[in-house]
């Protein structure tokens, strides 16, 4: 995996996504915005592990979305185009949660001044989303033990996988809650950062390279 996006500043990942959504909804070319979905999915594929499976799920989903759209607009460059304008849109969050560690968050969050108690809430939800998908792999493990597989029963998705799943993250909000207390945790109490953002070299590289990226979107927009 590409690693150089791991040590980029999350305040500039966060900057830098908001403004691809912001140039993404603007655009109206077709070769603009698909410059922009191809420099994403590079960094999007040479950032994390996609399996086989997936990807091929996705590539099914936009061939789907853009038959459909040709469809119904009776033009496949106009429905190419909306295809690619919600690729834009979907990307920059998926390459920023994979490639920005909790605690980087943490301090970024922090570092704007963000009160306590929403940073912690922010901190909890990103460190137990993997936790509820395994959570949830092991609900259908179960059911596939006994002779259930939800994938062909829509009708037991409820009572097989949702509401276990429910009890589940209700466990598990006890158990945090029980451990900050037990901690003594305060959110108003005064902290100190072991290790303060900084702006590095690698962060002057990607800002430059994010400029030359706008400026040809840019330039193929026109």
């Amino acid at each position: 995996m590409f690693k150089f996006l791991f040590r980029i500043n999350p305040l500039l990942k966060i900057g830098i996504s908001l403004a691809i959504v912001t140039v993404a909804l603007s655009l109206k070319s077709l070769d603009a915005i698909a410059f922009l979905v191809i420099i994403l999915l590079i960094l999007f594929l040479t950032s994390m592990r996609i399996r086989v499976k997936s990807a091929l799920t996705v590539l099914l989903g936009f061939i789907a979305f853009v038959a459909f759209g040709t469809w119904t607009l009776n033009n496949w460059q106009l429905a190419l185009f909306y295809a690619l304008r919600l690729l834009a849109l979907l990307l920059p969050a998926p390459v920023f949660a994979f490639t920005t560690s909790p605690t980087d968050l943490v301090r970024a969050l922090q570092a704007i001044k963000l009160p306590s108690f929403l940073v912690l809430s922010l901190m909890l939800t990103w460190r137990f989303l993997p936790v509820i998908q395994q959570e949830a792999q092991r609900i259908l493990e179960a059911n596939q033990l006994r002779g259930v597989n939800l994938s062909r029963q829509p009708h037991r998705w409820f009572s097989g996988l949702f509401v276990p799943l429910v009890f589940r993250i209700v466990s598990y909000a006890d158990e945090v809650t029980i451990g900050l207390e037990t901690r003594g945790y305060d959110p108003d109490a005064p902290r100190t950062i072991s290790q303060p953002l900084t702006w590095q070299v690698q962060d002057t590289v990607f800002t430059i390279a994010s400029l030359l990226i706008f400026g040809i979107v840019a330039h193929l927009e026109l």
